[in-house]
């Protein structure tokens, strides 16, 4: 029985109905009593009302046959945070941790007419209690004294992230009435043996009792297993691999216990085949740092996942699948959840499992030290036992890591105290002595890590570039201009990242049109980093003329965020085999904000995730201007060879050409190659003259293409181009087509009243051919090309 229908008390509000999951601010939003945290300058006038305690209360009924069964359980899957369970009048327990689930025997006090009531305490009051009694260093942006309790740290303000610290039922509530026993924990452990798979199972009850069976079935195959221990043998098994490497083959593995004949309980785990771990074999270079999937090394291709909302209860099922498959159109095939949240429910595992991304899962810390007293690792442990536990079937988990950049800080930042012999002992026994241990037991197959960057732990050089992996902020953080990417080799990039604007509809969704400015109130207390506004503005005027207004200026900010990671991960993907992965900073946003997503709060891809689509695909081309000359690189991250042509040239602003060459190409499976290397003097340094190259394959279809100015695009005499479009509907698509009478950089396509998911975007019009995108779209094409608007570069500055 799920608990769904609840009251909360708030000050002088009673009585507010709700469901799960429902939090202090989206009830009072829901009622009418406030207005929306995330317009205008809300969240700074609404983040003292978790200064209040609130509390919610439901009431149920069990029927006499209910009532007459053995046992009768109470489960809280998530409670936000600090609480007071009561049944029937009883305290039950106070409890202090959002991350972990809580269960209760009540069959001595259920009776027909039952009442839950859950009393949460103010968590900013504790915060300031518990920091004035001991320091504990917490991330910059975030309420001091945060990092105390076990509760979302981004909740509490983050460098994109409000300060909303709410309250409520974070998960599902749940009264279990059942008779002899139930399946409390199961475990598949596979063994990849002469191409078949051994699956060999466990299953545990939470009574222990006596005569009852447990049997499971999987690939047609029927066990009983004997003493909760049994074998099962796929002898022809469909691997399961990530995104663009084959299929996401998944099997359903059934427990089922019996009290007797009598089924009393089952339970359905949906498992993948496959062989993974982070590989940290020693090479010529250091020690390498790559994700090993059925025994093929892979170069990880991904982002920073948040949560989709800071008010937790607005996350949904078709917002997270949306997310996902997002990431999917960007051919990902890896996502790491970040330290400074929640652990994500069951459904966001299920997904990466079902569109085959390979999950870096971080423990919950995120720059913030730990105070390991008796009662906090207590915490930990049964925190970290419980999701472990949950989430260890799942194909498409391959990493657990201890924190974000604790062992960094610790080290090296003169803030985070490390210089406290407290500080480094609790760190040293809960990254590197408490979470593997637990790691060992309850998922040996799955690799660990103890922070992220990390060489391997012991402090022992966390950043360093020829082993584990990197955070690179010298560009964006330290001011640093793109190429200063291509400076340096890593083995593995987990962050990295350059903020942009949203979308011109989000910042008008958030935003009064008086504020409608950069430096506005509004607008800056929708930018958390510090000095993020100026820094955007400084780094668009390195790059582009003035903008003539605001839209101009989004429009140049996303270029600009867009070309920093290109320029970083086609340097990445050029040095395949020395560096094997590019997870930049961050896949999306918890509310409209300013920041380094490449998809805005309201699902509006940036730029970026255009971008990315393209720097991320199967087969990509990268441009290298260097030394005098221009290096076409391709990387192949298939499992077969790729075949092709590609088509280069140099161009004059009017598409008169310098020259045009073909090359035949072959890269092998896995690996990059330049493929040619041609002079630059043709066009580098010149203001009107830009190199371009199209990679073919052996079939005549247009893989990937790119565009190399030999000037800053600020100083290059763009013409005005004269952009023709056309669409035709075809089926329950649009295809669009572009045709230009000059070069074009940077078309951004966007239409008026509609959101639509675009095959490409902010795409250069680099030759007089037509250059054809498709549009996910049902509409006629008549109203396509009626809501239709295009951008270039050439539209971005002021004119006097």
């Amino acid at each position: 029985m799920i608990i769904n229908n609840w009251k909360m008390d708030f000050m002088e509000h009673k009585g507010l109905t709700c469901s799960v999951p429902c939090d202090m601010y989206s009830v009072l939003y829901a009622h009418g009593l406030i207005d929306d945290p995330y317009y205008g300058d809300n969240e700074k006038k609404l983040a003292e009302l978790s200064r209040n305690d609130c509390t919610f209360y439901s009431e149920f009924t069990l029927s006499d046959s209910e009532l007459n069964n053995e046992k009768i359980d109470l489960t809280f899957f998530g409670l936000d945070t600090i609480c007071d369970i009561y049944f029937n009048g009883t305290l039950l327990d106070s409890v202090m941790n959002m991350h972990r689930m809580y269960e209760y025997d009540i069959k001595g006090m259920a009776k027909n007419n039952n009442e839950i009531r859950l009393e949460f305490k103010s968590p900013l009051e504790y915060f300031e209690k518990m920091e004035k009694f001991h320091h504990l260093y917490m991330d910059g942006a975030t309420v001091k004294g945060a990092s105390h309790l076990r509760k979302a740290f981004y909740m509490s303000g983050w460098d994109w992230a409000p300060t909303l610290p709410n309250m409520g039922i974070f998960r599902s509530v749940t009264v279990n009435c059942y008779n002899t026993d139930k399946i409390e924990d199961i475990n598949i452990i596979q063994h990849h043996e002469n191409g078949m798979v051994r699956l060999e199972l466990s299953a545990i009850t939470k009574h222990n009792s006596k005569g009852i069976k447990i049997t499971c079935e999987a690939d047609g195959q029927l066990v009983t297993l004997e003493n909760g221990k049994g074998e099962i043998t796929i002898k022809s098994p469909d691997l399961w691999w990530p995104n663009g490497y084959g299929e996401q083959n998944l099997y359903d593995v059934t427990f089922k216990l019996y009290d007797g004949d009598t089924l009393i309980d089952e339970a359905t785990k949906a498992v993948g085949l496959r062989t993974l771990e982070l590989s940290r074999e020693n090479d010529e270079y250091g020690q390498e740092f790559c994700f090993k999937i059925n025994g093929i090394k892979i170069f990880a291709k991904g982002a920073n996942y948040v949560p989709i909302d800071s008010i937790p209860s607005r996350e949904t099922n078709e917002r997270l699948e949306g997310l996902i498959q997002d990431c999917t159109f960007a051919n990902f095939n890896c996502i790491r959840v970040w330290g400074g949240a929640y652990y994500p429910r069951d459904y966001f595992y299920e997904l990466c499992d079902r569109y085959g991304l390979i999950v870096w899962q971080d423990f919950m810390v995120a720059c913030a030290n730990v105070w390991l007293t008796e009662s906090n690792e207590k915490e930990f442990i049964a925190e970290a036992i419980y999701n472990v536990k949950r989430i260890r079937h799942h194909a498409s988990l391959g990493l657990l890591c201890g924190n974000n950049e604790m062992e960094e800080a610790v080290l090296n930042w003169e803030c985070a105290d490390g210089n406290d012999p407290l500080v480094r002992s609790d760190y040293l026994k809960l990254y590197e002595e408490i979470l593997p241990a637990i790691c060992k037991e309850y998922a040996p197959y799955i690799s660990y890590t103890p922070s992220s960057p990390t060489s391997g732990g012991g402090f022992d050089y966390p950043q360093d570039h020829t082993r584990g992996d990197v955070h690179f902020w010298d560009v964006w953080h330290g001011n640093c201009g793109f190429d200063e990417y291509r400076k340096h080799k890593f083995r593995f990039c987990s962050e990295y990242g350059f903020e942009s604007l949203p979308s011109i509809k989000t910042i008008d969704a958030f935003c009064p049109k008086d504020e409608r400015n950069l430096l506005s109130y509004t607008m800056e207390g929708h930018q958390k980093c510090w000095h993020g506004n100026i820094k955007i503005l400084s780094y668009v005027a390195e790059m582009y003329q003035l903008p003539k207004d605001l839209e101009a200026t989004v429009y140049a900010t996303q270029l600009n965020q867009a070309n920093a990671i290109k320029y970083g991960v086609e340097h990445f993907r050029r040095c395949r085999g020395y560096t094997m992965g590019s997870v930049y900073w961050q896949l999306n946003d918890s509310w409209p904000v300013a920041s380094w997503s490449s998809i805005d709060y309201y699902g509006r891809y940036k730029a970026l995730h255009y971008f990315a689509k393209s720097f991320y695909q199967p087969v990509s081309l990268g441009l290298f201007n260097e030394n005098g000359q221009i290096a076409v690189n391709v990387s192949n991250e298939t499992l077969t060879a790729f075949d092709g042509y590609i088509r280069a040239g140099v161009m004059k602003n009017d598409f008169t050409p310098a020259w045009e060459l073909e090359k035949s190409i072959s890269v092998s499976a896995l690996s990059s190659l330049d493929v040619e290397s041609y002079s630059n003097k043709d066009f580098d340094g010149k203001r009107d003259t830009y190199f371009y190259c199209e990679l073919y394959d052996n079939r005549n279809t247009l893989i990937a293409r790119n565009v190399e100015l030999g000037t800053k695009p600020k100083y290059f005499k763009f013409l005005k181009p004269n952009i023709k479009i056309e669409a035709e509907n075809i089926e329950n698509i649009v295809l669009i087509t572009f045709t230009t009478d000059a070069f074009a950089k940077n078309v951004e396509v966007s239409f008026k009243n509609y959101d639509i998911i675009l095959s490409d975007n902010y795409f250069d019009l680099s030759r007089a051919e037509p250059y054809k995108i498709i549009a996910k779209s049902d509409l006629p094409a008549k109203e396509i090309l009626e809501n239709i608007s295009v951008m270039s570069v050439y539209d971005i500055p002021l004119q006097y």
